[in-house]
């Protein structure tokens, strides 16, 4: 971070040029400035709160998510015994942050988002390749945030089966996932009435070139499948009971060949439909049970059965990785912290949640610059130890003088690459809990 004191040495920024150091190697500052540019957010005079450190404090937001707004920007901007952002030390007061997050609004931030991934897609596309496929996983979730009646109408509340409505509104999220390093390639944001596959339709020209995707049964809708083929996308998606599709020849044991009929009433809404699709059926016994799959990959000898379903096996990838920004990067669980985001107004709550992506992003991105240096494999670094420890870095980093940042940052690599998990063969993820309901009555609240 850039800091002015009397008697710091680190006097080459202001805060209209402030980093968090940390990040500075990944996220090029000249990303945002042109983002707020493009948006007409630049600040056009001085402000105890430009643009360029109010998206800094956005992506903090998500990377301190435990702490209070406050207190995040009191870490941002002060460190004890070195001096304070402010030259009278006096941090602004909530309602100046309000406003000066309701300027930026979250145009510049999703532009920022967008600008990173497709560095990282540059940058580490030959390691998120599988067979000359870019190895992705779409996916989506649901975020629950702060009750409010902006936030009720724009979001929506989810019925419960335990009563009128649900406690939250609720925002939902498609997230497009390397799954050999975990970054977030893609993301989406939409109210909840909106459906994943209503989402997955208009981002499909978003796609990179040469994907190859795996897909839970959701996705498993023809005019979707073929409009992935159509662009030159692979896929793998697990088969619903449902479908039976005609087997037309068998390539080998649980291989077949299969012609799906495609309806007329849905040609008719996708005119480049055609009536027939060939596809590829797998069929797999795991740990006693069967499980079926379709590709669009159709030949057997490039792309083996047992290939692609132990490929199929890493769409866990992205469930791990909504728990690391759920569960470690925000800190939030279903009964004590039900809640990710913390605003009340609708367009702060989108400008948290690319915000949200991009610290990920970030966090990943050094976890993933340790591995390659130290030759481990990305994923077997731990995620909350990593996280600890950036966070150690950034306040080290913030006191630092210029000529300390590089071997601290070099440190902070070689500390990451040994927090190394445990090898486990064979790991199961059922979908089970702990406590499943509480019995206490139900509080119905109104908005704020």
């Amino acid at each position: 971070m850039h800091f002015i004191g009397s008697c710091f040495e680190k006097l080459e920024g202001w805060i209209n040029g402030f980093a968090i150091e940390v990040f500075a190697s990944v996220l090029q500052v000249k990303w945002i400035d042109e983002a707020l540019a493009q948006c007409g957010r630049q600040t056009e005079r001085v402000r105890k709160l430009p643009g360029t450190f109010v998206v800094w404090l956005s992506i903090a937001l998500g990377f301190y998510r435990t702490m209070s707004i406050r207190n995040v920007v009191h870490r941002m901007g002060s460190v004890f015994g070195v001096g304070s952002l402010w030259p009278d030390g006096e941090e602004p007061a909530s309602t100046s942050l309000t406003e000066a997050r309701n300027r930026v609004g979250f145009g510049p931030i999703r532009m920022v988002m967008r600008r990173l991934q497709g560095w990282l897609l540059a940058t580490y596309r030959s390691s998120m390749e599988w067979k000359g496929w870019l190895l992705t996983i779409l996916d989506g979730t649901t975020m629950k945030v702060p009750d409010s009646e902006e936030n009720r109408r724009r979001f929506g509340l989810p019925g419960s089966n335990r009563g009128r409505r649900s406690a939250f509104p609720q925002l939902r999220a498609l997230f497009f996932v390397s799954a050999h390093l975990r970054l977030i390639l893609g993301a989406w944001f939409a109210p909840y009435r909106r459906g994943e596959m209503t989402m997955a339709f208009r981002i499909i020209d978003e796609l990179p070139s040469r994907c190859l995707l795996l897909m839970d049964r959701l996705y498993v809708a023809w005019a979707w499948l073929w409009g992935l083929m159509e662009r030159e996308h692979q896929f793998v998606v697990r088969a619903p009971k449902h479908a039976r599709p005609k087997r037309v020849r068998r390539l080998g044991p649980g291989d077949h060949l299969v012609e799906v009929r495609t309806v007329r009433s849905l040609r008719r809404r996708f005119l480049h439909l055609p009536k027939t699709l060939l596809l590829r059926e797998l069929s797999a016994r795991i740990r006693g049970k069967w499980y079926r799959y379709f590709t669009s990959l159709l030949d057997p000898v490039a792309y083996p059965a047992k290939d692609l379903v132990r490929l199929y096996a890493q769409r866990w990838e992205v469930e791990i990785g909504l728990d690391e920004i759920k569960t470690h990067e925000c800190a939030a669980t279903t009964v004590n912290r039900p809640l990710i985001f913390r605003s009340m107004r609708t367009r702060r709550v989108l400008q948290e949640a690319y915000a949200l992506v991009i610290a990920y992003n970030l966090i990943r991105t050094l976890m993933t610059q340790a591995a390659q240096t130290a030759s481990v494999d990305p994923l077997r670094i731990s995620f909350t130890d990593s996280l600890e420890r950036i966070r150690e870095a950034a306040l080290l980093m913030a006191a630092a003088d210029t000529r300390s940042l590089r071997r601290i940052f070099e440190d902070l690599l070689a500390s990451l690459a040994r927090c190394l998990l445990p090898a486990r063969s064979g790991r199961s993820n059922p979908r089970e809990v702990c406590v499943k309901m509480s019995s206490y009555p139900k509080k119905w609240k109104k908005a704020a």
